[in-house]
């Protein structure tokens, strides 16, 4: 059996601890495993009390990371990083991966400070260079990988993620524990610029007067401060039809989405898109942006607009409202279509190149 050694410090993160949660325990029959996990993450992920583990506090995308988790790393057949924050030193195992998702930090720099694309060019060209395989979750992902490194095809390995059926398909009624209005539209995400946050919101102020009952709800937490909170700030009348939730227990996810009448996901820049994904199994209807992966994803089961055009992205939602005939069929659709992502499968295909490792 071989010795697999995890950093698994960012369990708890969103996105990429969604992919650790459920990837790393379908491991556990098949290797060895050693765990470098935060001491926080043990109470709020059960699995990990289970573990071999080697107990830190580093923090993440740390000068402190890349002086001590070399050190921490045993000896073993195989270092696994599920993130591209990969130790620069040579280590005690005998070969290492790394987890790429995106380059968004790379395709999308200009809205970035210097220090962190600098920080994101040197750490994803770096674990290109060194690991000895690259996984990443799409195909559009994995070209575009391909095109800022310049690293081989063979090298690297497209695995799509995948979704908890029996979580996301639970019924769940949360409208008087959010106070959520009858009818709502939800937006699920990091509020950051790449999300589209402002164009979404724009976008929504040319239809809310056709929609007095209907709110915009988002969760979520925020990123830095960007100008959609300056035009919430000059229009009360506008931040009123909003609603946001913050980040919310991941076990009222599923029952946010089933009370939504759409998720509206109308992102610049998306590796894969699981929220999409999670919102078709709960039986959510979908408008997502024509562009990066979310097509890939979610093929002819989303109704589609131009995230950098405002119109379109209100006429999306008001589509959706006006022809109950298309969102019945984007249920079925979406329901059929996050049946083809499972994390069994997702971890099988780890498996496979893990063990194809010589």
């Amino acid at each position: 059996m071989k010795e697999l050694c995890i950093d698994v410090r960012m369990a708890l993160s969103a996105g990429i601890g969604t992919y650790i949660r459920n990837v790393v325990p379908l491991l556990a029959n098949v290797f060895k495993l050693k765990l470098i996990a935060d001491e926080r993450s043990i109470q709020k992920w059960p699995f990990l009390s289970q573990c071999d583990l080697i107990i830190t506090r580093i923090p993440i995308y740390s000068i402190e990371e890349q002086i001590k988790i070399p050190f921490l790393v045993p000896a073993c057949d195989i270092f696994w990083t599920p993130h591209y924050n990969v130790p620069f030193a040579n280590l005690k195992s005998k070969k290492r991966i790394a987890t790429i998702h995106d380059v968004y930090h790379l395709a999308f720099s200009h809205t970035l400070s210097f220090l962190q694309k600098t920080y994101a060019k040197i750490m994803i060209n770096r674990a290109s260079k060194i690991s000895d395989h690259i996984f990443t979750i799409s195909q559009f992902s994995k070209d575009e990988i391909i095109r800022h490194t310049g690293i081989s095809q063979e090298k690297i390995s497209n695995i799509p993620l995948g979704v908890d059926q029996s979580r996301f398909s639970k019924e769940n009624d949360l409208r008087q524990k959010y106070a959520l209005p009858a009818h709502y539209f939800l937006f699920v995400s990091t509020l950051t610029a790449h999300k589209n946050v402002e164009r979404l919101i724009l976008a929504w102020d040319l239809i809310r007067e056709k929609l007095p009952e209907w709110k915009l709800v988002f969760v979520g937490k925020r990123g830095k401060t960007g100008s959609w909170e300056q035009i919430l700030s000059a229009n009360p009348s506008l931040q009123k039809s909003l609603l946001f939730l913050g980040q919310v227990d991941d076990q009222d996810l599923p029952g946010l989405y089933q009370n939504a009448h759409a998720l509206i996901h109308p992102s610049l820049y998306e590796g894969f898109g699981l929220t999409p994904l999670e919102a078709m199994s709960s039986g959510c209807p979908v408008i997502a942006s024509k562009v990066a992966s979310l097509p890939e994803m979610c093929g002819d089961s989303a109704l589609y607009v131009d995230p950098y055009n405002i119109q379109d992205i209100a006429l999306g939602m008001e589509k959706i409202i006006q022809d109950p005939i298309l969102r019945a069929e984007l249920k079925i659709k979406g329901l059929q279509r996050s049946r083809h992502y499972d994390w069994n499968t997702t971890a099988e295909k780890h498996i496979s190149i893990m063990e194809s490792l010589q």
